[in-house]
């Protein structure tokens, strides 16, 4: 539609200027539908082509009717009102309308292309419109001023028309040097040069008083109009205002034409210099110096502009310095961006996108519209007017893009510096590019040599559902060559395989669906042979639900089993005094304890039973479906069978066991019937029938246990224990011998707790020694005060040592640091040991003992005839007492075989030397009979029960009172 719109225009143009020139009875009409139809050209290009600044079209648009309009004036004047006044309306009309108007358009559509303050464009101009300028003078203006026909008025007007022809000159040299060439331009130019032509044939005629219309100049006015018409026309009459990037073409001087323009003012002086004197030499003269001074300026802005690039450059040095070092997409980015930012001016808004692996753009840099960029593009520049584009490529290959949005002055001065920082950007993606390429093959190699020789079998398996391709580790899993062979004969299961000869072995198969990819085209399957782990697996399982000491099963399995198990009874079977064998004759002799007690266990329970050891000395039993009397009878049956002692370690050592009965009538769950087990097992210990099935009664004796266990550490501290002092005296006489420290708890709200509620706590919680520590302390002051108060006889201190009191590091010195504190002679003290503590051959112990009877402390066993005994170590322990157990004193008188036991064992200490004192002493035939068998000395409730220490002192003044206690 614009092409023939253009070819309508030129065409009426065409016939109305022929018309004019050959009709001039029709020149008016005809001159009238030129500038009609020359405004309309240029009303339907602004509509169609709608540049993005319509306003220097519509001043072109108004100085073309304003020509029109002078024009208009100028006929009306001549030739109907016959006047030559001068100046008229129609100098009014192109002075103050037509000139300025057109004068605006050019200047603004000569700066609208490109933003940039291009002040090396704006001094080449002046210096070619000063060369102008001073032509202008010395041939139009002067002579106007030096006419003498003239009057002021006349000359001002008469020198305004080759001023504004000098401004046009200007303004049309600044066009040349900076707009892009187009046929829009070029058009304006030959309009703005034929109008300027015109002007000047006109104004040198006006000078020489031969001017008037209908001349050549008509013809000069009629090309103004038609070429304006044709520029607006034509569609590169958008681009004129639209942004751009500058060319270094473009903002380069025309030198050719800026020397001729230099040359302007020694032409004009040597011109007149040789017709003659010289009449202006004085403008000569201001026209060379404003050169000097433009030229001048130019090679300052020049310097400048070199510092600006030397500026630049250095950024660009840094950037590119920043991106040698960049390996992956992001850090070329983040570098971009920092680059960018440096090259403009400080605060300047801005954003910069860089995308790699777009295409479909253009293939060099431009100015885009940010509205008009595809949504995903709009939204990352929201926010700017326009950006500039420029591409990523090395060697004609598209990498991506680079977008700058700012404002566009801003773009302007980027452009050839992000020109040759996206071309580093391009270099360093595709260096990027290329290592991931190197790096991406080595990969493959390296990848394909971990199949070759992994472990694991990697098989493809095509939509027939047969093996394509299978890795070398798949024949020894397989035992043959798996190629074409069919999936569902080498998988047993999901996690089985079958071998060629006919075994299975255990795998993991992982799968994965590659028949898309073209390279693959199947299923892959990755199969991990872990038989072995497996295998160990159950190993490990086994060991985590056995015992590795007996081979029973542990407390997990026997927690299952319970778990499991209904209308259930448990037994839970404890070894009595084991941690004494463990301290005395040492881990390996109680190890082997554990294992006999267990498979005498075994040998002992119902097939049908499940036995545990649940930890320590602790075992289980679980019977299912089994009655209350058959649980019973079970656990007493036990007791009966774990009588006779057990041979370990080359000693002869018994395990009474302690049993604790628990069934699910009273539990409601499996965790239950385990507390409720072990709350039996407590109140089972130290009972005669040593066994006991659960009672909800006994959880005030668990409490009052557990109550114990806390308040004991706090009582050691707060000093709550007391000693009861048991006399020892003379049987034959009466008289008092010793006494035996008893230690007894003075609980605040329980009252006094008998020792054996509490000394096996004290074992359990590790107190026993600093308790066994305060007895001795204790014991010893109050020997003293016993010694000085009964002098004459002088009596001895007793103290019961725990085995592990006795072990604890240092117990001798301590001893023997009492004493000395204390002043108390040595022999006045009687250590009093089990004989547990002598099982073995500890080196130690002996040591130990020898030296406190070496200090004269005297050692006594205590309870003698019980437990662990072996006469046969009397002769190698050096003791000096032997305390006969209650046990014995007893059945002392309704049994001969005990009676003969006694007379044995008193006839064997007096050959060895020892003393032996009998305990437990209740009746006067009893004292009588062991006076017989020559025991010297005795206690018990016969002379008095444990008393107090005033209670002591006072028994002490009344020595000769032997009478049994009330």
């Amino acid at each position: 539609m614009t092409r023939r719109a253009t070819w309508a225009y030129a065409l009426c143009a065409l016939t109305l200027a022929v018309c004019y020139l050959l009709f001039p009875a029709a020149g008016l009409l005809c001159y009238v539908g030129l500038v009609v139809s020359t405004l309309a050209a240029i009303g339907f290009g602004i509509r169609t082509h709608r540049p993005r600044r319509r306003l220097p079209w519509l001043f072109w648009a108004g100085g073309s009717l304003g020509l029109a309009a002078g024009t208009a004036a100028a006929v009306v004047q001549t030739d109907v009102l016959h006047s030559d006044r001068f100046p008229s309306v129609v100098d009014a009309i192109s002075l103050g309308c037509t000139f300025p108007l057109l004068l605006l358009s050019l200047l603004m559509l000569s700066r609208s292309g490109a933003a940039n303050r291009d002040w090396a464009t704006v001094i080449d101009s002046l210096i070619f419109t000063a060369g102008a300028g001073l032509l202008a003078w010395v041939y139009l203006i002067d002579p106007y001023l030096s006419e003498p026909g003239l009057n002021a008025a006349q000359k001002a007007v008469s020198i305004a028309y080759p001023l504004c022809d000098v401004m046009l000159l200007a303004i049309m040299a600044r066009m040349v040097l900076a707009a892009r060439r187009s046929w829009a331009v070029a058009l304006l130019l030959s309009s703005g040069a034929v109008l300027l032509v015109s002007d000047v044939v006109f104004s040198l005629r006006r000078l020489n008083g031969d001017w008037g219309l209908g001349s050549i100049v008509d013809v000069g006015w009629i090309v103004f109009f038609v070429a304006g018409g044709l520029a607006a026309l034509h569609p590169s009459m958008a681009e004129l205002s639209e942004p751009r990037v500058i060319g270094s073409t473009q903002v380069k001087p025309r030198r050719a034409v800026l020397g001729v323009a230099s040359l302007v003012a020694p032409g004009i002086l040597f011109a007149e210099a040789q017709s003659g004197p010289v009449p202006n030499g004085t403008v000569i003269a201001v026209g060379s110096a404003a050169l000097v001074g433009l030229s001048l300026g130019r090679g300052a802005l020049a310097a400048r502009s070199a510092a600006h690039t030397l500026a630049r450059e250095r950024a660009l040095r840094r950037a590119c310095e920043a991106l040698l070092s960049a390996t992956e997409v992001a850090a070329v980015e983040a570098v971009v961006r920092r680059a960018v930012g440096s090259l403009l001016r400080p605060g300047t808004a801005h954003r910069t996108v860089l995308r790699v692996g777009s295409a479909g753009r253009d293939a060099v840099m431009s100015m885009q519209y940010v509205a008009k960029l595809p949504p995903g593009s709009a939204r990352e520049l929201d926010g700017f007017e326009l950006a500039l584009y420029c591409p990523l490529s090395v060697g004609g290959v598209r990498l991506g893009e680079l977008w700058v949005a700012a404002g566009e002055r801003a773009l302007v001065t980027l452009q050839e510096s992000v020109r040759v920082l996206a071309g580093q950007a391009a270099s360093m993606l595709d260096h990027i590019a290329l290592n991931r390429e190197i790096t991406r093959r080595d990969s493959e190699a390296y990848f394909r040599t971990l199949v070759l020789n992994a472990a694991d079998v990697i098989l493809i398996v095509g939509d027939d559902d047969r093996v394509t391709y299978a890795s070398p580790s798949a024949r020894p899993l397989f035992g043959a060559d798996v190629v074409g062979a069919r999936l569902a004969g080498l998988l047993v299961a999901a996690d089985t395989v079958r071998r060629a000869d006919g075994t299975t072995a255990e795998v993991e198969v992982t799968v994965r669906d590659l028949t898309g990819e073209p390279t693959v085209a199947g299923r892959v399957l990755t199969i991990h042979d872990v038989t072995d782990r497996r295998r160990l697996e159950r190993e490990l399982l086994d060991r985590a639900y056995l015992d590795p000491l007996t081979g029973l099963g542990n407390r997990l399995r026997f927690h299952d089993r319970v778990q499991s198990a209904e209308a259930a009874a448990v037994l839970i079977v404890d070894i009595d005094g084991f941690r004494t064998v463990n301290d005395t004759m040492g881990q390996e002799v109680g190890d082997e304890l554990l294992r006999a007690f267990g498979e005498r266990l075994v040998d002992v329970c119902p097939p049908a039973a499940v036995v545990a050891r649940l930890g320590g000395d602790e075992f289980g039993v679980l019977l299912r479906r089994a009655r209350v009397d058959e649980v019973e009878a079970l656990a007493a049956h036990i007791v009966e069978e774990f009588r006779p002692p057990f041979l370990v370690g080359g000693s002869v050592v018994t395990a009474p066991p302690s049993i604790g009965v628990a069934t699910t009538e009273d539990a409601a769950d499996a965790a239950q019937l385990l507390s409720e087990a072990d709350v039996a097992l407590d109140s089972a210990k130290g009972t005669p029938q040593r066994w006991r099935r659960y009672e909800s009664a006994m959880h005030a004796h668990t409490l009052r246990r557990m109550r114990l266990r806390t308040d004991l550490d706090q009582a050691l501290a707060t000093d709550a224990f007391v000693l009861h002092y048991q006399p020892i005296v003379d049987l034959a006489t009466g008289r008092p011998h010793g006494f035996e420290a008893l230690v007894r708890w003075q609980h605040p709200q329980l009252g006094l707790v008998p020792p054996p509620e509490f000394i096996e706590i004290a074992e359990e919680c590790g107190l026993i020694v600093p308790l066994g520590d305060w007895v001795m302390r204790h014991a010893i002051a109050a020997a003293v005060n016993f010694r000085e108060l009964y002098r004459h006889e002088a009596p001895t201190m007793s103290v019961n040592v725990s085995v592990r009191q006795f072990r604890s590091p240092g117990f001798v010195q301590r001893v023997l640091t009492e004493l000395t504190q204390a002043d108390l002679p040595a022999h006045a003290l009687t250590v009093e040991i089990t004989e547990s503590l002598l099982l073995g051959d500890d080196e130690q112990i002996h040591a130990d003992l020898a030296a406190l009877r070496a200090a004269g402390v005297r050692v006594s066993i205590d309870d003698f005839g019980t437990g662990y005994s072996s006469l046969s170590y009397l002769h190698r322990v050096p003791v000096d007492a032997l305390k006969l157990d209650k046990s014995f004193v007893d059945t002392i008188g309704s049994s001969r075989r005990q009676y003969d036991l006694v007379r044995g064992i008193v006839q064997l200490a007096r050959t060895l030397d020892l003393e032996v004192v009998a305990e437990g002493i209740e009746t006067e035939a009893h004292r009588q009979r062991l006076v017989d068998l020559r025991c010297a000395f005795g206690q018990g409730y016969l002379f008095t029960r444990p008393l107090p220490y005033a209670e002591a002192l006072a028994w002490l003044q009344t020595p000769g009172l032997v009478e049994p206690a009330a």
